[in-house]
């Protein structure tokens, strides 16, 4: 189910309205944690969908290269005594021809596959203030366990919880990224849909752009089920990425994918 122009709306009218309380240090809360981990994983282990539609474009000059659409999908795997929350997760974006709306299947020859990630693996806890996170993703030698918790933030703005996470990557290459998402969460109590939404402002390098950095911007929302995704994607995954219906079921799973092929 796609968002309603007027719940969009409602969004931008609540959030203007009142004013941001400036976080300090990390901005969270016992309450501001289960908030984020309901609205980013769920509580009882079932499939949580985030869906997202956006654009890739020449950085800098803004010239379209191609639409992206995608979907991030997730549950809990556990909590442990002291609340840290155990996420799997998996998610795949694919670009769509700006004229003709295909997906593009190749650049330069090869698999477009640069947004597909058949698992990623997090672990998150409350340290006083602060979200201690970590991600880790791939396979064989290629296993990667990365801090994605050091620059979260949370921020009450009126009723709406923010959390904004920046990354910043160099490579020595000289090449590297910047990303920012920002995952807004009304109260629940509202009945606002969606029930949450999440940003994401991306600048890297992508074979796209041959040879340029490349500026990408989604939005992101959330919805209950697989069915509930649009059929232009639901419909590619279905015939071409049927890995992509569900997040991992366990560790079990996990492990599997993370040994190589």
């Amino acid at each position: 189910m796609l968002p309603k122009p007027s719940h969009l709306l409602a969004w931008a009218a609540l959030c203007a309205t009142v004013p941001a309380v400036a976080a300090n240090a990390g901005g969270f809360t016992a309450e501001i944690f289960e908030t984020f981990i309901e609205s980013n994983m769920g509580l009882d282990g079932s499939p949580v969908y985030f869906y997202s539609t956006g654009t890739v474009r020449e950085f800098p000059g803004g010239r379209l290269l191609a639409n992206i659409e995608g979907v991030d999908m997730a549950r809990l795997l556990r909590r442990d005594d002291d609340g840290t929350a155990h996420k799997a997760a998996r998610k795949m974006y694919i670009l769509r021809d700006p004229d003709t709306d295909e997906v593009i299947e190749l650049i330069g020859g090869q698999p477009n596959t640069r947004y597909f990630y058949p698992y990623q693996y997090m672990q998150f806890r409350l340290a006083g203030d602060r979200l201690v996170g970590t991600s880790t993703q791939g396979a064989g030698e290629q296993v990667r366990t990365v801090d994605i918790g050091a620059n979260f933030q949370a921020r009450q703005v009126g009723d709406v919880t923010v959390f904004t996470a920046p990354n910043f990557r160099a490579l020595p290459d000289g090449t590297g990224s910047f990303e920012m998402y920002e995952f807004w969460v009304p109260p629940s109590q509202a009945g606002i849909m969606p029930p949450a939404m999440l940003t994401l402002t991306l600048v890297n390098w992508h074979p796209i752009g041959e040879g340029r950095p490349v500026y990408t911007h989604r939005t992101t929302w959330r919805v209950d089920s697989f069915e509930e995704l649009p059929d232009s994607l639901r419909s590619y995954i279905t015939a071409k990425a049927p890995l992509y219906r569900e997040p991992p079921r366990d560790m079990n799973e996990i492990e599997r994918l993370q040994r190589p092929d």
